[in-house]
């Protein structure tokens, strides 16, 4: 149970959270109505913070009247305060008040700014576990440069679940999966990193979706896609199959070069894993806390290399739609048949066959499959397998026939159905929303669902999705016969 506010600090200091909570509400349903919900927590707040801000004028100015008769009963005037000769230092703690950055800026593109300093602050004295220090603290920079919104919607993240304050009062509730015996400082910054469709937010430096873990390390995916980060909802973007530049005289009537454009629509949909913890677990949070970051990180990675390649793109009950897999997502016209079997001229025929890759996607073309369709390609008969392969050097991939040739463990590793992808996987989209956020499941409970097992639990969700945007800059070789 929370601890009842006392003091005029405790009631000032609530004041603080509830301006920022109705900061955050009215910028969430800016230019719209509220549901009925959301009004009722904006009417509950403000009568909230109205009798906070009465009873605190009440206390001081009785404080004041008390300090008043006891300077007079000592035959004394009150001296005016004088100005004080220094200017006080900016205190640690207040990179972390977001309350103040509001009420200290004159403007929003000033708040932005001063946010986005506050996260910088609080990013350079952080620790990131089992992670690379600078490299962490470099993505963190590139992702408030450049994927953070007019709003500072990641910057206010990075400084309320970088507050140390917030830390200690995660650790807590996640060890007893409880909120229970948290102080009253640490119930309210647990608070602040509420997500409104319920739990917490994942401290920053635990989480997968801002801290990302070695990429490609399991999923080459994301390193030869287009990957885009976002803070809000959807990603909007525009593709064209190819845009046409003419010369002309000096003095002509311009000609109508203009392509056509699409503008694809992305909405990230949902991704959840439960991490069960026998009741007898006695750890402490510091080897908790990298523990954590590992699981979450590990099962991020193992998650998108099967749907990032055999996702149907198919409608989620509920929202939202399955990622759009590089291979199951490729329609019949970018299918090259590999007719008496995979032989090297399977590999010519998606290049440049009748119906291989065009010239504009080749320039930047690469091969995706499993290691056992490589060491296939390497025993070919009809033509020294070996001599198709290029190994160059140390941390970069070899080439096949030219073209860096990269391994995807979940895809097929017989030439069967669809089993190898040559392309530009700049046309293949990648989107991200940043955030992944928790819940705590105090019991685990057995198969009849009436006795518990003996484990708690934790519940954790983030939202990505994948989309190809341009299906002609893709060929797979299936065997269809």
């Amino acid at each position: 149970m929370a601890e009842e506010i006392r003091s005029i600090e405790d009631r000032e200091a609530r004041i603080k959270e509830i301006d920022q909570r109705l900061a955050e509400l009215d910028e969430q349903y800016e230019n719209e109505q509220m549901p009925d919900h959301v009004r009722d927590e904006w009417n509950s707040i403000n009568a909230e913070r109205d009798e906070h801000a009465s009873t605190v004028a009440e206390l001081r100015a009785r404080k004041e009247r008390l300090a008043g008769i006891a300077a007079t009963g000592r035959g004394m005037e009150r001296a005016p305060v004088d100005t004080p000769a220094f200017v006080r230092q900016r205190s640690d703690d207040e990179v972390y008040d977001l309350a103040a950055a509001r009420f200290q800026s004159r403007s929003d593109e000033e708040y932005r700014e001063r946010l986005h300093g506050n996260a910088m602050r609080i990013v350079e004295r952080s620790t990131f576990p089992g992670q690379s220090r600078e490299r962490c603290q470099a993505r963190a920079a590139e992702l408030l440069d450049t994927v953070d919104d007019m709003r500072g919607t990641l910057a206010r993240r990075i400084i309320t679940t970088g507050n140390p304050v917030y830390e200690r009062a995660f650790g807590k509730a996640v060890i007893s999966r409880s909120t229970n015996g948290l102080s009253h400082e640490e119930q309210r910054a647990l608070s602040l990193g509420s997500d409104p469709d319920g739990g917490y937010a994942v401290p920053y430096q635990l989480d997968p979706t801002v801290i990302l873990t070695d990429d490609g390390s399991i999923n080459p995916l994301r390193q030869i896609s287009r990957v885009e980060r976002i803070v809000g909802k959807e990603w909007q973007g525009l593709t064209s199959e190819g845009v046409v530049a003419t010369r002309t005289p000096e003095v002509a009537e311009a000609t109508d070069d203009s392509p056509e454009f699409e503008q694809p629509t992305v909405r990230p949909s949902a991704v959840h894993v439960f991490v069960p913890f026998s009741m007898d677990l006695d750890q402490d949070w510091p080897r908790l806390r990298s523990e954590l970051a590992r699981m979450f990180g590990e099962a991020k990675d193992n998650e998108e290399a099967v749907s990032f390649i055999s996702g149907n793109g198919s409608l989620i009950s509920g929202g939202g739609h399955n990622p759009e897999g590089i291979v199951a997502g490729l329609p019949a016209g970018s299918v090259v048949d590999d007719g008496a079997g995979f032989t090297s001229q399977t590999l010519y025929d998606m290049e440049t066959g009748d119906d291989g890759l065009g010239a504009r996607w080749r320039a930047r073309a690469r091969w995706l499959a499993n290691r056992a369709i490589y060491n296939l390609v390497r025993q070919f008969a009809d033509s020294d397998g070996p001599d198709l392969w290029v190994r160059l050097g140390a941390g970069l991939p070899p080439e096949l026939i030219g073209y860096p040739a990269h391994e995807a463990s979940q895809m097929s590793a017989t030439p069967a159905g669809r089993y190898l992808v040559f392309g530009d996987f700049q046309q293949y989209l990648i989107v991200d929303r940043v955030g992944m956020t928790v819940e705590l499941v105090p019991h685990v409970f057995g198969a009849s669902r009436r006795m518990p097992t003996g484990q708690r639990g934790i519940y954790a969700r983030w939202r990505n999705t994948t989309k190809i945007l341009v299906p002609s800059a893709f060929r797979v070789a299936a065997a269809t016969s």
